[in-house]
């Protein structure tokens, strides 16, 4: 008989800011070019993978350098990372 079940919905059980954080900045760097900060982080908490990487793009001025299917890209790269 099944009893309960465990959810851990990102960061409640197990705190994984720091680890979105690396990933992030991994691909700021590589793809972009864009050195990202702990303040940079802070403005992503919340907001969709997408929503992230525009954010990221918007603080290295290069929010208008690449196309939707070049920004998928950067953001499946994040979760591989991860």
């Amino acid at each position: 008989m099944l009893k309960g079940f465990v959810f851990d919905l990102d960061g409640v059980i197990t705190d994984t800011a720091r680890y979105h954080y690396e990933a992030w900045k991994h691909v700021a760097q590589e793809e972009a070019g864009i050195t990202i900060n702990e303040s940079v982080n802070e403005q992503l908490k919340g907001l969709s993978r997408m929503d992230s990487l525009e954010t990221i793009l918007k603080f290295g001025h290069k929010e208008n350098r690449y196309t939707d299917t070049e920004k998928a890209v950067m953001a499946s790269e994040k979760m591989i990372i991860i």
